[in-house]
């Protein structure tokens, strides 16, 4: 079911709150009636900037190399909706406008009979070539902002740099 859809949002983007290693990602849409934030996952993020910069090759487009990072900043209130389960990213048969649709993530207890539950809720926003341009290259980036990496073992360090390395067997600590 539908909950809302943005057909000419004036702004799209996606952002944290919080720190690296303890950041809670949000895809945003707003138009001249609403603003609708939602809270995703960064692989969810990164799906975001993927599948949209697949699409824009499909039409001899590519994400964009300069945009106004200021403009591209989740706006107040951050008050999410609800948190997605299931996302989309697909294009118009013109290929003019992107679409992207969020599908609420529901527990249901194993008690509850399936057709009882709550259908989840939708949200849709469609972007223009610039948006989804913007939109792809901005998600790289919060994607990238994240803890650095170890250069053994590729997982994420600590705030204060360090780590125990599973490449060192844990021997000693590493530092950037």
């Amino acid at each position: 079911m539908i909950d809302v859809e943005l057909t000419d949002p004036h702004h799209v983007t996606v952002g944290t709150v919080g720190e690296p290693g303890n950041r809670t990602f949000h895809v945003q849409a707003q138009d001249e009636d609403e603003l609708v934030t939602l809270v995703l996952e960064k692989q969810q993020v990164a799906g975001i900037g993927e599948l949209l910069a697949q699409l824009l090759a499909r039409v001899d487009d590519r994400p964009s190399t300069d945009w106004d990072r200021a403009a591209m900043a989740l706006r107040e209130p951050i008050q999410p909706r609800w948190r997605v389960g299931e996302l989309g990213v697909g294009m118009d048969e013109t290929g003019e406008r992107f679409v992207l649709e969020f599908t609420e993530l529901l527990i249901v207890d194993d008690d509850i009979d399936v057709e009882e539950a709550p259908e989840p809720r939708e949200v849709r926003i469609w972007c223009n070539h610039d948006q989804a341009r913007r939109l792809a290259a901005h998600a790289d980036e919060v994607v990238g902002q994240g803890r650095p990496r170890c250069q053994l073992c590729g997982r994420p360090m600590g705030a204060d740099g360090e780590h125990v390395c599973p490449a060192t067997n844990g021997h000693g600590r590493l530092t950037r």
